[in-house]
């Protein structure tokens, strides 16, 4: 494995995590409480429906990345279009990871308590959200190792 694969995947994971836990929440937790409107069910759908939906988009971009670019161009060419592609997803993957020295998701349900989510809401996006995250970092280390490697 190439030390570009390695330092594409990180940056585009530190990027996610930094970007995901900083200022994504003041943006995202208030439209998706809005949006929910009291249902836990639809808080659920909905941020399903998001992380899964950025989940394929990344990963048809990888797919497209692969297969018009990847013949052709340069490493450094295919390192930039994975960054692009991986900033634009990996805040997503970066918004629901756990903190260590919390309980469980305890910080993100913080954050929701803030954009007056329920206790119900709070607990069906935060698990939801960091389920789909882990999924994400593999695509995210899976891409650069299939485009770099």
């Amino acid at each position: 494995m190439s030390a570009l694969v390695v330092w594409t995947a990180v940056w585009v994971l530190f990027w996610g995590v930094a970007v995901g836990q900083l200022w994504l929440p003041r943006r995202y937790f208030p439209w998706l409480v809005r949006a929910a409107r009291a249902s836990v069910v639809r808080a659920l759908l909905l941020t399903a429906a998001v992380h899964l939906s950025g989940l394929l988009l990344f990963a048809l971009a990888g797919l497209l990345i692969n297969n018009l670019f990847a013949p052709d161009a340069p490493e450094w060419a295919l390192a930039a279009l994975f960054v692009v592609a991986g900033m634009l997803y990996s805040p997503l993957v970066g918004l629901a990871l756990p903190a260590r020295d919390l309980h469980p998701l305890e910080d993100v349900r913080l954050r929701l308590e803030t954009a007056g989510a329920t206790l119900g809401q709070e607990r069906a996006i935060a698990w939801t959200a960091c389920f789909l995250a882990f999924p994400g970092m593999s695509a995210i280390v899976g891409t650069a190792a299939v485009l770099l490697g």
